[in-house]
């Protein structure tokens, strides 16, 4: 059973952190499939070699040669050594070192004095590691959607007002992402490479799934799963929570509970399609939704209805015309002023 310290001694481990190549990749895939058990100290290690870097010193232009001129003199000086005892004290003997004991000990003081003066390793962030990470940002403005292809084969849809952050290149051991707002992902199967989306303090786990995450500013966490099977873990949460199909899983973000149940993916992935969709949705709801998708801000005047549901879909409507229907159904007044949405009620 191999501890971290027995990775971070090996030459073929450190190589691979360091600078991957193929072979190595391969090499240590295998490995992980085979000792399942051991993963953890091997991430430990990796981590480890990731966030301390030690700073490469070269010797001074022309250290080099000098050493070699310097062994180049020793037999000389040291016969002139010899002859000059041998005068004061004919019983004297030189016992002098082989040419390999005389390398060896001027390269161990070299290398001594250079880790001596050296500075000490320091901890470095993440993203000054010695491979170090590259991450890309893809956003929507207002009204705006986005699809894109990760190097994995992942595809993903941004919704408006949204960002995702992924790296340039995923590791060999894990795919993270982080996303800020909404997105629908289809996740690209990789058995030995997990997939994380990281929102607001929520980490979504898959393999190869399909789902939708939703984390609009101000507002709770919606993570809904349409296929396969997904793991959500939070530092302040006792243990994960796993979805099936057809549930989603809501956070408030604000007390930190959750709560399951089931969602109509009509509803959920309308978006994906370009239709509004509202099922018995909030007054808040709809409004963060309009404003995501018009790029407005609403203002409110007199007192918000206690329980105010609206259900209904539009596709390639103007806002006028999306408002109009449903003040005429819910009893509110409406003007617009440039990118400000006047409610009355």
């Amino acid at each position: 059973m191999k501890t971290k310290e027995d990775f971070l001694t090996d030459p073929e481990f450190i190589a691979w952190v360091k600078q991957p190549n193929q072979q190595l990749d391969s090499y240590w895939s295998k490995w992980m499939v085979a000792n399942p058990e051991q993963v953890g100290e091997l991430k430990k290690a990796r981590e480890i070699l990731l966030r301390v870097r030690y700073p490469e010193h070269k010797a001074p232009e022309g250290a080099r040669e000098a050493i070699l001129q310097e062994l180049l003199r020793e037999p000389k000086r040291q016969k002139e050594i010899e002859k000059s005892a041998l005068k004061k004290d004919p019983s004297f003997r030189w016992q002098p070192l082989g040419q390999m004991h005389r390398i060896a000990a001027i390269l161990l003081l070299s290398f001594g004095l250079a880790w001596w003066l050296s500075p000490m390793p320091t901890d470095t962030a993440p993203g000054a590691a010695a491979n170090e990470t590259v991450w890309i940002e893809k956003s929507t403005q207002p009204g705006e959607k986005l699809q894109l292809t990760l190097g994995d084969g992942s595809r993903i849809w941004l919704n408006a007002n949204s960002r995702l952050f992924f790296p340039e290149r995923f590791d060999s051991l894990e795919r993270n992402v982080r996303l800020i707002g909404e997105a629908y992902f289809e996740v690209e199967k990789d058995s030995l490479r997990p997939f994380q989306v990281e929102t607001n303090g929520l980490v979504t786990t898959v393999l190869g799934t399909t789902f939708n995450i939703r984390n609009l500013e101000g507002f709770n966490i919606d993570i809904s799963l349409v296929s396969g099977s997904v793991k959500v873990t939070e530092k302040a949460l006792a243990g994960p929570v796993w979805l099936e199909p057809g549930e989603a899983l809501h956070h408030d973000v604000r007390t930190g509970k959750n709560k399951l149940r089931n969602f109509n993916s009509d509803v959920v992935l309308a978006w994906r399609d370009g239709w509004i969709r509202f099922d018995r949705a909030s007054l808040e709801e709809v409004m963060q939704t309009l404003e995501n998708w018009y790029g407005v801000a609403f203002h409110v005047q007199g007192s918000k209805p206690v329980a105010w549901e609206f259900s209904g879909e539009y596709k390639e409507q103007s806002l006028e015309d999306v408002l109009r229907s449903m003040a005429y159904i819910q009893g509110f007044q409406f003007s617009i002023e440039e990118k400000i949405v006047h409610l009355k009620f």
